[in-house]
């Protein structure tokens, strides 16, 4: 019995609210108004939802891809010689499941020289099992092949394959600054190589400063004996690096080395995006803002309009709570349907954002997302429910709160007064 008096006292409400939304002639503006407010949520709610999958997807594909080339958890040495026990060390982590792979292997700064020109790149010597092991690279090799690398090859990015003006099957040399001492002072070794594979992995800082090659290759162009530099170890879950971490640190005590996981790595990126994730949430957000003083605004003059008839039905029995949540229903109409269009419009396109840029950028001749100034070649997109709920939830929340003050205006004069002055 009770459910039955809520259930007609609120379908009472939602009637009158229809019926006010549908302005007559005479109220135009109103009219205008609403369908402002309907277009601002719901053009706010679905550019926040593009803006934070694209952020998301930022976030997500740059991540994937620098623990890609990095790994999850970076083994160094305590000493300036480097790491000469990786057989004990691997030896020793084998109890550990979750460690997929174990990559050693040497990092130094070097020159690359073409044929006409020279940039800077960092070598990177690996043993050629753990080179196609390392999937990122063998994923996206785009000319030649990675399998069978010999001594005297090397496997650069694409971008610096371009700058060079080289491309497999060229000659490319590197002069290394830990040359060979001499009474003059230390001579830089030059060695050259076949360029065996071209790989692009979407990252400019890596297609464009990174050279592969043969761990032996890479120990002779430094000067170095059988030592590593750095051992990489790839997770079955990134998440759980720092568990890991602490397992790997227990294991190599005593082994003069530390370990550094991938967030401690990037933390500065991590907070960087976090941070560009949130000023952006909020600026876009103002949308929101805007549109929900809109409808407090059209609410106030729906209010003023229809005081004749709220004084009549207060005069009838309708209590003032009753009146108000009329206005509230009516206001909450507008953000509910927009909120909803919004969310609809803004999960279809955040999937085809980089098919949108191309194609604008194509329309206008324009360059909206300069892969040199960013870390992608392309515009990622990652949507997730967790913020398409925040979003609609914020719409909702500041829908409601614009219906608020109109609400109580609405229940503020007295109903009798009001049709005498009418």
């Amino acid at each position: 019995m009770v459910y039955e008096v809520i259930l007609k006292s609120f379908l009472f409400e939602w009637w009158i609210s229809r019926r006010y939304l549908k302005p007559k002639n005479k109220e135009r503006f109103f009219s205008l108004i609403t369908i402002l407010s309907f277009i601002g949520i719901s053009s706010g709610v679905s550019i926040l939802i593009i803006v934070m999958s694209v952020m998301n997807g930022l976030r997500s594909e740059l991540f994937d891809k620098l623990i890609g080339i990095n790994g999850h958890i970076l083994i160094y040495s305590k000493s300036e010689k480097g790491i000469e026990n990786s057989d004990e060390i691997k030896k020793n982590l084998e109890d550990i499941k979750e460690i997929e792979n174990f990559f050693p292997m040497l990092e130094s700064q070097v020159l690359v020289m073409g044929t006409t020109q020279s940039s800077g790149a960092l070598l990177r010597g690996i043993s050629r099992d753990s080179l196609n092991s390392l999937n990122i690279i063998s994923d996206n090799i785009i000319t030649g092949s990675i399998e069978n690398i010999n001594r005297g090859e090397a496997v650069i990015g694409y971008r610096l394959a371009s700058k060079l003006g080289l491309s497999t099957g060229d000659n490319l040399t590197l002069l290394s600054p830990r040359g060979v001492s001499s009474p003059f002072g230390t001579i830089p070794r030059s060695t050259s190589f076949d360029i065996k594979a071209v790989f692009e992995i979407g990252l400019t800082d890596y297609d464009g400063g990174i050279v592969f090659l043969n761990i032996e290759d890479a120990r002779e162009i430094l000067n170095l004996g059988k030592v590593f530099g750095v051992i990489e170890l790839m997770i079955s879950d990134a998440d759980d690096s720092l568990l890991i971490k602490e397992k790997v640190d227990k294991k190599l005590d005593g082994f003069n080395v530390f370990s550094r996981d991938w967030r401690q790595t990037n933390a500065t990126l991590a907070e960087a995006l976090t941070v560009e994730k949130n000023v952006m949430l909020l600026v876009l957000s103002l949308i929101l803002v805007i549109a929900g003083i809109n409808i407090a605004s059209g609410l106030v003059m729906l209010i003023k309009d229809k005081a004749r008839e709220i004084s009549i039905l207060r005069a009838m029995g309708l209590s003032k709570y009753r009146a108000s949540r009329i206005f509230i229903i009516s206001g909450l109409k507008i953000g509910f349907f927009a909120t909803f269009w919004g969310i609809l419009i803004g999960v279809i396109i955040s999937p085809y954002v980089e098919e949108l840029r191309q194609i604008f950028s194509y329309i206008f001749d324009v360059t909206f997302f300069n892969p040199e100034l960013r870390f992608l070649t392309q515009l990622p997109s990652e949507l997730k429910i967790g913020d398409v709920i925040m979003i609609g939830s914020l719409s909702l929340g500041m829908t409601l709160l614009s219906t608020i003050y109109p609400s109580f205006r609405a229940i503020s004069s007295d109903p009798v007064e009001a049709l005498r002055n009418e």
